[in-house]
């Protein structure tokens, strides 16, 4: 393979440094190891570790330091804005060695690893330059732009562009979700030897901290940390609802020089009543609840705004439409451009039948037919190694 790959997780994921993705990778699940099979094919892939709940920037922020190796820098205008802490944690090694221009990437973000990875193809491409204001001399070469053509190609797969109506649809189990994520998985979890087989990742915050570095419980003792994270725009929680989700594409353009791919997703039927409900044989139980809450979900609540019929199809995570591609954002569907694939537009891929993990492994018909998986991505590469 020509170029590298790197996997991007979605919420609540975790990436190679974390001791469950070795007996369960993110990347592949019930059917394979997605990295483990390119890299023993004599390519060269990684899925880093990055925050599982933190908003697109930061975890861009994470991946750049990462691909590097370095000090992961949030920015000095971004981390004011927010009140979390500039620096985060220290990468003695690149996963990714003399990445350039040269050496460029493909990269393949999942669910909320889509809105990740546009952030970043973005900030590699223009740069932020309330950053090079804020800091000079000081900035990360992250926020310098100037680097769109070290990425070849950007693959959103069931990402929510333009955000999810999950966010409206579950209603008072989002608060609910919010404290059992951030005080249970991050302040609980990390308090015990938990964190080194599944790490949160939010360290900007003051709640973790390497695990590398042992457990603490100290975040616990102080949930005035715990509450400024969770209650802050600065989470993935905000980034994922539709008002967040407009934020985030009024301030991204898309990278004009690489190539861009949307594989959207899928799993409804279309009930007498004009509602859509998640597809009984093949849907991953939660995926029924909040699949069928986002199946007659037409009022937004976050936006105050009634939703188009569109919108009640998903995959039980991520509205079809929105998985598309960007609203605001040149598009073409791939049927119309596959003899003459273009950078800087969105080609749109067929959707994907199946639910929101079935994507990437996570289902029964993995288990028992973990071929159609590694078959799906075997093509996919193909397509991408054959981009110019």
């Amino acid at each position: 393979m020509k170029y590298p790959y790197v996997f991007i997780h979605g919420m609540l994921g975790f990436g190679q440094d974390e001791l469950v993705y070795k007996y369960f990778p993110y990347w592949g699940m019930l059917a394979c190891d997605l990295v483990k099979m390119i890299n023993d094919e004599g390519g060269e892939a990684c899925a880093p570790t990055i925050s599982s709940l933190g908003s697109a920037w930061d975890r861009a922020c994470e991946i750049y330091a990462q691909l590097t190796g370095g000090t992961v820098d949030y920015g000095e205008a971004h981390s004011k804005k927010y009140g979390h802490a500039r620096f985060g944690r220290t990468y003695d090694k690149p996963l990714v060695p003399g990445w350039s221009a040269e050496k460029k990437i493909h990269i393949l973000g999942h669910s909320f690893g889509g809105a990740t990875v546009r952030m970043f193809s973005h900030l590699m491409a223009h740069g932020a330059a309330e950053e090079v204001e804020a800091t000079g001399e000081d900035t990360s070469p992250f926020f310098k732009g100037g680097k769109g053509d070290w990425i070849q190609s950007v693959t959103t797969i069931a990402g929510p562009h333009d955000g999810t109506s999950v966010m409206s649809a579950i209603g008072f189990l989002l608060p609910i979700l919010k404290v059992v994520t951030f005080y249970g998985f991050a302040g609980l979890m990390d308090g015990t030897m938990a964190n080194q087989v599944y790490d949160m990742s939010l360290d900007q915050w003051g709640i973790t901290k390497n695990p590398k570095e042992g457990h603490s419980l100290k975040a616990l003792l102080h949930p005035a940390k715990i509450n400024k994270a969770m209650k802050s725009k600065d989470n993935l929680y905000w980034d994922l609802c539709l008002a967040g989700a407009k934020e985030i594409n009024e301030r991204m353009e898309i990278n004009e020089e690489a190539y861009n791919f949307s594989i959207s997703t899928s799993n409804t039927m279309t009930t007498c009543h004009g509602n859509q409900r998640m597809k009984i044989t093949s849907t991953f139980p939660v995926f029924h609840l909040t699949g069928n809450l986002i199946g007659r979900h037409r009022h937004e609540r976050f936006l105050d705004v009634d939703l188009d019929d569109c919108w009640l199809e998903s995959d039980g995570a991520s509205n079809t439409v929105s998985a598309l591609h960007p609203s605001d954002e040149p598009f073409v569907y791939y049927y119309e451009s596959r003899n003459n694939l273009k950078r800087g537009i969105w080609n749109v891929m067929p959707v994907y039948q199946g639910d929101h993990m079935d994507v990437v492994g996570g289902s029964l018909r993995a288990f028992l037919n973990p071929y159609f998986i590694v078959n799906y991505y075997k093509k996919y590469f193909e397509l991408l190694e054959g981009l110019k």
